[in-house]
């Protein structure tokens, strides 16, 4: 068996996204499109050329038989997916655009298969053959996923695989702040590559005001990880490695259509670069350039460039980066 390099584990849903502008009780129509954070980063690396696979589970519906033929046409493995044998159903997700673009999330996850995933469900020997695991928070919310999560992360950092953290943090899920909080804790103590938003720093640091080259430096100081790419939108990204420096990375400038997806492009591209043995400066651009490339289709996984789409487009803007 062909083990594969990056490995993604958590939530894989529905994105009903509107098809109009405004709040979720003004839409009437909305678009079906396959979706979860660590889905879209796996997806977006697939399409990359990257050999992937994704760890979760699904329910035993036309939801998760549908999400899983998604996955299989996208490329990536998945043997080590779980299909539920109970009554379990496929997490929903309601997506409203404002004038911008910009998004609002309402979840219908009760008793959802992805959190139903066992620790003795995740396979531990194509953990141990990745060099890369992802995950994000949500699939923290709720034993016994919290627990497989875990077991992953534990069994990766065993063989030297690089753990990284989307946070991805949907308040909506948590009953209780304070346990996302030590959820996050718990986390950032085995992350080794770490890429949150903006508004997800200031939420971990518990300040609003942030100084953002200080506070990535404090996420250093307090945790063990070795790589932070700080998402900023339409600002860029701000990259930086242990004991290295700064660098600012501009965005790129493309009309924007729907913003879903965008930092998991980014997550998929940056990660992208790393694996290609590119510096992190050009990590940083080719997150940029997949985040931009998702924002001018509609959906998060439907919206992700393949590798011929990236390349184009970094000709395209003059950035020489030869992939």
């Amino acid at each position: 068996m062909s083990f594969p390099e990056v490995l993604s584990i958590g939530e894989i849903l529905i994105d009903f996204i509107s098809d109009e502008i405004g709040t979720l009780d003004k839409v009437n129509s909305f678009q079906k499109c396959p979706g979860g954070a660590p889905a879209n980063f796996i997806v977006g690396l697939a399409r990359l050329g990257i050999n992937t696979g994704f760890i979760g589970k699904v329910a035993n519906d036309f939801f998760g038989d549908y999400l899983l033929n998604i996955l299989k046409e996208e490329g990536v493995n998945v043997e080590f997916m779980v299909k539920a044998k109970s009554n379990e159903r496929t997490t929903l997700a309601f997506v409203s655009l404002d004038q911008d673009s910009e998004r609002d999330f309402l979840f219908y996850r009760k008793d959802a298969a992805d959190m139903k995933l066992e620790p003795e469900e995740v396979n531990l020997e194509a953990v141990k053959k990745a060099q890369f695991l992802n995950f994000g928070t949500v699939s923290l919310t709720d034993e016994p996923c919290r627990s497989a999560t875990f077991k992953a992360i534990e069994e990766c950092r065993k063989t030297k695989g690089k753990v990284c953290l989307d946070p991805n943090i949907r308040l909506d899920l948590w009953v209780d702040k304070n346990e996302l909080r030590n959820m996050l804790d718990q986390a950032l103590l085995s992350t080794d590559i770490f890429y949150p938003s903006t508004e997800e720093l200031q939420f971990i640091l518990d300040d609003e005001e942030i100084d953002e080259q200080k506070a990535v430096d404090e996420v250093f100081e307090k945790y063990p990880i070795n790589i932070i790419a700080l998402k900023k939108g339409n600002e860029g990204c701000l990259v930086k490695q242990r004991d290295g420096f700064f660098s600012a990375i501009p965005s790129f400038e493309v009309p924007v259509i729907d913003t879903t997806g965008a930092g998991d492009g980014f997550n998929a591209g940056f990660v992208f670069g790393l694996l290609d043995g590119k510096s992190l400066e050009e990590a940083g651009i080719l997150g940029c350039a997949v985040g931009a490339l998702a924002i001018q289709k509609k959906g998060a996984m439907t919206s992700l460039p393949t590798r011929e789409e990236l390349n184009q487009f970094l000709i395209n803007q003059k950035v020489k980066i030869p992939l």
